[in-house]
Formats: C-alpha cells, structure tokens, sequence
C-alpha cells in the first residue's frame, strides 16, 4: 500500500473533515441572505409559520438558538453550517469504510465529497442549513443500523432516533429504508432475515408511515408540500439534469441554458472514466454500480426541483462511483483524471463563490438603505420599481418588511414593482442614461427598464408579456413593451404615504 493510502486509511475522516471546512471558510465572510431572513423572522416571533409547508422543526430549533445566542451575527451562524457540512464529510468516510473495509478507497470518495462545488450553496446560504443537518443523522443513523444488525437484540434503538431526527431536520431523509435495503441488495450478508425483518426494516418504514401521515399533518395542517405531484417525465429530465451536475457541476443556470451541450460532456466524460477503469481492471467496479443507484435512491423526493443543495447526500454516492473508477485505471490515467477533476471543481467552485459574494455585497446595501429609507416618519410603504432578485445567479429577494424591522428599521411594507436578476453588484437594468430612465411627471414616478433574457439576467416577475400591462398593487403598474423593455410606474398613495425607489448603480435611490 502506498504512503497516500494509508494516509487515506487510516486519517480519511479527519482529512475529509478538515478539506470540508477549508471549502466552506468563504462563506464566513458573508451576511444573511435571501431565505436566511424568513427563518430569523420566524425565530424573532415576527412570523407564526416556517415557509412553503415544510415540516422541519430540528432545523428551525437550531436557528432559534442562534437567534437567542448571537442573534444578527451570519459569521457564527455560517459556523454552524459549516461544522454540519465537515462532519458530513467525515461521516461519509466512516460509512463508506464501514460497508467495503477499504479505507484508502473510503478516504479518496471522502475527499471528492468534500470539494464538490455544490456543497457551496449549502455554506453560503444558511437557510440551505437542512441539507447537511439531515445528512449528519442519516449517515449516522445508517452506521448505527449497521453495527446493529451485526448482533441484533431488540430494535436499533439509535438507528431509529437518529433517523427520526433527520426526518424532523428535511423530509428527503424518508428514503433512508430503501438506501439499507439497496445495501443489503449489492451486500447478500447484509441481507436481513425473517426476524430482522421485524426488528429494523419493518419498524423503519412504521416510524416513517407514522411520521408522514399522523406527526406531519397534526403539526402543520396540512400533507406539505406535493412531492408526487410531478410524476412522471418531469422526474426523468430532472434526475439526468443531477446526474449531470453529479459530473460537471456547473453554477445551475449554465446547466440549464444548454442542458443537450452538458448532457453531451457529462456522457463522454462518463464513458472516458468507465473505458479507463476498464483498461486498468478489465472490469466495470461493482460499487460503481451499487453507488449509482444510491445516488438515485438519495435523491429521492428533491428530484421535485434542480436545486444545486439538494445533491449534498446524493453526491456521497457520486464521490463514491468517482472514486472506484479512478482507482480502477492506470497509473497515468489516474493522475490526469485527479488533475482535471481538481482544476475543473476549484474553478467552478470559485465561480459560485463569485456569485455569493456579488448577492452578499449587494444584500448589505440593499438592506441598508431600505432601513434609511424605512426611518422617514410619514413612510409606511417602499416600492422598489427593480428590486434585486439574484445577482450572477445567487439570491437575495426574501420577505424584506420582515428583513427591516429584524435590522433596526420601522415596520414598514415592501413591494417589489418588478424582481429581476442581475449579472454583477452594478447593473441596474435602467434603459439608457439615469435622466432619460428615470421621470418623475405630476408626482409619480416612472422608470424604463431593458432587461435581456439571457444567463444571470431576466425579469423574475411579473412574467414578461410582450403587449401587457399589470396592475402589481394599487397606483402601481408594470407594462412590457417588447424586445426586453419594461415600464414601471409607482404613484402616490391616497395619504402620501408610499416611498418610491429605485435600484440604481449598486444602491437604492429615492425618486418621492
């Protein structure tokens, strides 16, 4: 064995761990962002109800903590993200060891996990904070299953704790009894027999049943979220767009824009690592197999969106099919294959950290000016005409009365004439030069937009229609004239009222 896989062997968690929380350390620099706010309004007590149906009361309990420990402080709160995302890592390791007794293998997937560019957004973004908390407990409770069924006595009291835990964290963990049972399916020792059937795979699936359809409903009111709704192809196009991302993890738009283009890089470079496997084993590597339809089980019910977070479990079992391909090949193809997969992760890693930073920047002076404007005593409504939507594809819309009341301003209401995406901290979107852009006629205010359809740049809402004129709230209207063009107009309210703004060069100007 070479010095690198005992390294591997026998320091795989820690290493893995470590490169984890190295990948993660930008993110301590940025300020809360996006959904961060809705969260910290639940937690302050300004809204009753977590967002979009989601039952995950494990993860709001931790940001109510940070809410009473440090409040308006991201660094710390970053921290805690990534500690979840480093001991993923780690965990990742240990189970992977667990279940093939190959620790310089289970070392080289660890580390692959650790830099996987997607992992970026969980960093960044502390609402993506589910994703990595539910992964902690369910790898944890996999490994607690496993040592369990080595001797089985009783029921795995700590598997099923641990995955009710990750079922209170994200609902994704459901699929933790299917991922046992594919273990069990590529491992026939792992195979349970009549009476482990009753004592761990029966009381699992119970405590999952129990969960969705009697915990879930009292506490929310409601099933949540429609997972199944979208059965069908739409599920297909999903999974191949993450089977993509799993080897060219590009910033999401990209993939996106020329899904054909990527799909097309993803199947050759995917077929270059099979051929080179093939040419240094003269053999496709079983796990290569049983770790892609892990990652298909792990995916689960998040193939309901293509969102860069959802990949964070799923890609332990891509890390684990990269690795045995790669050991698998030949000397000199192994060390191009790491060379390539290095240079080409770094990159895209640093292009997504380019994103968060550019939505951090432009964050802190929106919310900025939105408390300085919200301090004007007979102002109780701010209508932005271009409130930022995302900004080089990382987000910042939110709830922003709840966002400016939570950072020293008054209750004001927050509207957003229209929500767009910009590609850098500077656009504006205005057409044209400021004095021809922005009028002010009899007390109103109108403000001419062009804004591009293309990568990083769109309006979000309301959808464009060529030809249409919408009414987004009284004395405030949005009318699409074509070729990108957008006017919006922002009047006075009855008791004068309403604040009109705009986002121009980087910060929000007041037009009345």
């Amino acid at each position: 064995m070479s010095a690198v896989n005992r390294l591997l062997a026998r320091r795989g968690p820690l290493l893995a761990g470590l490169l984890a929380a190295l990948a993660s350390v930008p993110a301590l620099t940025l300020p809360f962002l996006a959904d961060d706010w809705i969260d910290l309004a639940v937690a302050a007590g300004l809204r009753a109800k977590v967002p979009f149906g989601y039952f995950r009361p494990l993860c709001f309990l931790t940001y109510d903590i940070e809410w009473r420990l440090w409040a308006l402080t991201p660094a710390l709160s970053h921290v805690t993200n990534l500690i979840l995302i480093a001991a993923s890592a780690a965990l990742v390791v240990v189970l992977i060891r667990r279940y093939t007794g190959d620790g310089a293998l289970a070392g080289a997937a660890g580390l692959i996990f650790a830099i996987y560019p997607y992992h970026v957004e969980n960093a960044a973004w502390i609402a993506a904070r589910a994703d990595p908390l539910f992964a902690v407990f369910f790898l944890a409770a996999a490994y607690f299953y496993d040592r369990w069924r080595v001797a089985p006595r009783g029921v795995p009291i700590a598997a099923l704790l641990l995955f009710e835990a990750a079922l209170l964290s994200k609902e994704a963990a459901v699929t933790l009894p299917v991922f046992l049972l594919l273990v069990a399916a590529f491992d026939r020792s792992r195979w349970p027999g009549r009476a482990e059937w009753f004592r761990g795979p029966v009381p699992m699936i119970v405590l999952a049943i129990v969960h969705f359809l009697w915990l879930r409903p009292r506490a929310i009111g409601s099933a949540g979220l429609g997972v199944f709704d979208t059965v069908g192809p739409y599920w297909i196009k999903k999974l191949l767009a993450f089977a993509v991302a799993a080897l060219i993890p590009l910033q999401t738009e990209f993939l996106e824009g020329r899904p054909f283009v990527f799909g097309a890089i993803a199947l050759a470079v995917g077929a270059a690592l099979v051929v080179g496997a093939r040419a240094g084993s003269r053999a496709l590597p079983r796990l290569v197999l049983a770790a892609a339809a892990a990652f298909v089980v792990l995916l689960g019910p998040s193939i309901v969106s293509f969102q860069a977070r959802y990949l964070f479990l799923p890609s332990a079992a891509s890390a684990l099919a990269l690795a045995a391909l790669i050991r698998a090949a030949p000397r000199r193809f192994r060390i191009a294959a790491v060379v390539v997969l290095g240079v080409g992760w770094m990159g895209a890693s640093a292009e997504q950290w380019v994103g968060w930073r550019a939505a951090g920047s432009v964050s802190r002076i929106l919310v900025k000016d939105l408390v300085e404007a919200s301090r004007r005593p007979e102002v109780q409504e701010l209508v932005v005409a271009n409130m930022p939507h995302r900004v080089h594809g990382a987000p910042i819309s939110h709830d922003f009365a709840a966002t400016v009341q939570l950072s020293g301003g008054r209750p004001v209401a927050v509207l957003a004439a229209t929500l767009v995406d910009y590609v850098n901290p500077r656009a504006d979107a205005l057409d044209g030069a400021i004095d021809a852009a922005i009028t002010l006629p009899s007390l109103a205010a109108e403000v001419q937009l062009r804004i591009p359809a293309r990568r990083y740049s769109r309006c979000v809402r309301p959808v464009p229609r060529d030809g249409t004129t919408l009414n987004v709230a009284a004395g405030v209207t949005v009318s699409f004239e074509g070729g990108g063009v957008v006017q919006v107009r922002i009047e006075p309210d009855q008791a004068h009222s309403r604040s009109a703004l705009v986002w121009e060069r980087g910060r929000l100007e007041t037009l009345f």
